[in-house]
Order: C-alpha cells, then structure tokens, then sequence
C-alpha cells in the first residue's frame, strides 16, 4: 500500500501545473466525461478505472482487462452541440495492454455577422481527439499498474485549425487480486500550448487522486453488491474540487448509479444512471461476446440535463488465452 501511495504522490508532485487562471485554455471539450458509468458516478472514477473507459480517466486501469474490450458513446450535449466516442482496448498475457481511441465533438452550423450586424453566412466548429495507450502490472502480486497515454488534438472553428499533442499519465494500487480497496492517480492533458491565429493557449490539464471501494452490501443484503468512489482533483483553470460515486449491483446484473461533483459552472453537481450487463456471458458458447448498455444523465441546471449512451462488448480469449465460459444469473455473487 505503501509504494502505492507514493507512486501516486511522485506523479502529482511531478506534474504540477502552472495556475493559468479561467478563460486561458483550450480544447475543453477533453474535460467532457465520457463513458456513462463514470458520468453517473460523478466522474468520479480515476480510482475505479476498470474498463476500457480507463484510456480517458487512468490508462493504468487498462492493465487490469482480460478480455477485448470495445466500447461505444453518444452524448447529447447542450442545443446543438453532440459527442461521439469510442475505444478498444487489447490486453495480453505478457505485454500489457494496448488500446486506442477516438473523441469528436461537433457543434451544428450557425448564423455569422460582420462587424456591421450583417449576415455573412453560416459557421461551424468541431473538436477531435484521437488517442493510443499502453498499461501494464508489475510487482510480484500484479497489484501495481501504471498506464500512459498520447493523444493527437485538433480544434476547427469555420476555415480555422489549430493541433497540439499531449500525454496523460496514471497509477493504480489494488489491495487484492478482486481490488476491493483501489488507489489511483493521474495527469491529463500534460502537453504544448495550441495555436489559433496569433494567440495561444494553455491545454486544460489537469491532476487527480481517488479512492474505490467494492465489495457485498452489509447482511441481510449480502446478495447484493455494491462499489464507492471519491476523488479530488485540481486543474489549472479554477481552485480544486471533489467528486463521489455510488453503484448497487443487482443479481440480475442491472447496476443502478448515482454521484455528485462540485464547482460546477452551472447546475447542482448531481448524475445518476444505469446499467445492463448480458445474463450470460455466451448465448451460444463462450466465445460470444459480452455486451454492456450503460445510461447517464447530469443535471446542469439552467443549461437542462445532458444525456450519454454507451454500449460496451467484450469478445474473444481472455489473457491465458482461455474462452470465458458463460455465468448464469443464478450463478451471480458477490460473496
């Protein structure tokens, strides 16, 4: 636990950012969550981490996959704004995990004046990100995994571009091989500063530690199972905040979620959403795939909600080179 705690404090302590104070940063739409399961739980995930999800929020959290992993969202973002993301993820026996993904966020056209009120046309804008990772564990127990992650960025305002390059980095401590507590740390955004025209700007880099636990409720609903998150995180545009999570898992593999974030711009902070998780890993045999829905809304006040949809499959060999045999729902436990 030790070297855990200190592995994530290094990583802080060598990442700290330079306060470039509101308004100084561009490509904001990479502090868009994404992933419905991390959004409903507050974004509240550097620590849990244990999906494909991970390249965005701690790409250590890719070394724990056993199995392929691809993964699909759609965000309705605010009037006239849309995101789409997807990942895959290749974990392996003896070389870590590789994975790759890709972030666009769109903005429908709108209407453009001169300096004189007349309308001259219309003018979009468009952000993409496309990210490659790598993760591996290490320590006698595998209990130890760090992952980093390159990401090509692009921002396009009507007929103007800008690109800049960046790294994120991340930590991840189990306290077992079923991470019942889970330790975690990252840096994201960590890059060059993006150009448009004759001003640049500041990436929206940012720091984060957390805290997971996962484990059987309480008797006399050990039948149920049930995971908690909280997280700070600082980055270099506003003061330090914190985050929390909270899921239930039912035996017939329906998740329910809830979370909160502070120092939002605008709205409460609350998120809420569910999950649905095939009741058998193979309908038709072992090597059929696993597949996950995943819904998520956050309450942003005057701005209205937004509403993300993801689904997720899981396919193929696990990391021995073994197909995973179906689980049954009379077969789920969380003892």
């Amino acid at each position: 636990m030790r070297q855990g705690i200190l592995g994530a404090l290094l990583l802080l302590s060598a990442a700290a950012p330079v306060w470039a104070g509101p308004g100084k940063t561009t490509a904001n739409f990479l502090k868009i969550g994404v992933g419905p399961r991390a959004v409903s739980m507050g974004e509240s995930y550097t620590a849990l981490a244990d999906d494909v999800t991970a390249i965005h929020y701690n790409p250590a959290g890719l070394a724990g996959l056993n199995r392929q992993e691809a993964a699909f969202m759609h965000n309705e973002f605010f009037d006239g704004v849309r995101q789409e993301w997807g990942a895959y993820a290749f974990p392996s026996q003896y070389y870590g995990t590789f994975a790759a993904s890709y972030n666009y966020l769109m903005v429908e056209k709108m209407d453009a004046y001169d300096t004189r009120g007349v309308k001259t046309g219309q003018v979009d804008a468009a952000d993409m990100a496309a990210s490659i990772a790598y993760a591996n564990e290490f320590g006698t127990a595998n209990r130890l995994a760090f992952g980093t992650n390159a990401k090509y960025i692009e921002s396009r305002l009507y007929t103007y571009k800008a690109h800049a390059f960046a790294l994120d980095g991340g930590l991840l401590w189990l306290s077992d091989k079923d991470g019942t507590w889970r330790l975690g740390a990252s840096v994201r955004n960590l890059g060059n500063k993006m150009k448009f025209i004759e001003e640049e700007f500041f990436l929206p880099m940012s720091l984060h530690a957390g805290i997971s636990y996962n484990a059987p409720m309480p008797h006399p609903l050990d039948y149920l199972g049930w995971t908690f998150t909280a997280e700070a995180a600082k980055d270099i545009e506003r003061p330090p905040y914190m985050a929390g999570g909270f899921e239930i898992r039912l035996p017939i593999n329906l998740y329910l979620r809830a979370g909160y974030r502070d120092n939002m711009d605008s709205g409460m902070g609350l998120s809420g959403g569910f999950g649905v998780r095939s009741l058998e890993k193979g309908f038709t045999g072992p090597w059929w795939p696993e597949m996950q829905l995943d819904y998520a809304f956050v309450d942003f006040g005057r701005l209205d909600r937004t509403h993300r949809i993801a689904i997720t499959i899981r396919f193929g060999e696990n990391k021995q080179g073994e197909y995973v045999f179906p689980v049954r729902a009379e077969e789920l436990r969380f003892y």
